[in-house]
């Protein structure tokens, strides 16, 4: 869902539901904003292990072109794409360290 679908959503429902019920707007707003969640920033499992070898990655990339390659490369991060570890990067709260 992109944001745009979701303030569309939102829209719809403001528009044609009673506000009225707090359990209902609970329900739908937890919803909107769990997709949202998964979607842009979602929780990346990866061992201490991988942690360190993907912030080392991460560290070294100086210019457009290394982040280029960078994207490119295939990295021994067991199901982490790159995308979703270069997300975790700009939201490390979204990293969980788990046991190798």
């Amino acid at each position: 869902m992109t944001f745009d679908e979701a303030i569309a959503k939102v829209g719809t429902y403001l528009k044609n539901n009673d506000l009225s019920n707090s359990d209902n707007n609970d329900k739908f707003f937890h919803i909107i904003l769990n997709e949202l969640r998964q979607e842009y920033a979602p929780t990346v499992e990866m061992t201490k292990a991988q942690n360190e070898a993907f912030v080392e990655s991460v560290e070294g990339i100086a210019t457009q072109e290394q982040l280029d390659s960078f994207v490119d490369e295939e990295l021994d991060l067991g199901d982490m794409t790159v995308r979703k570890g270069l997300n975790a990067w700009l939201h490390p709260e979204t990293i969980k360290i788990v046991d190798e």
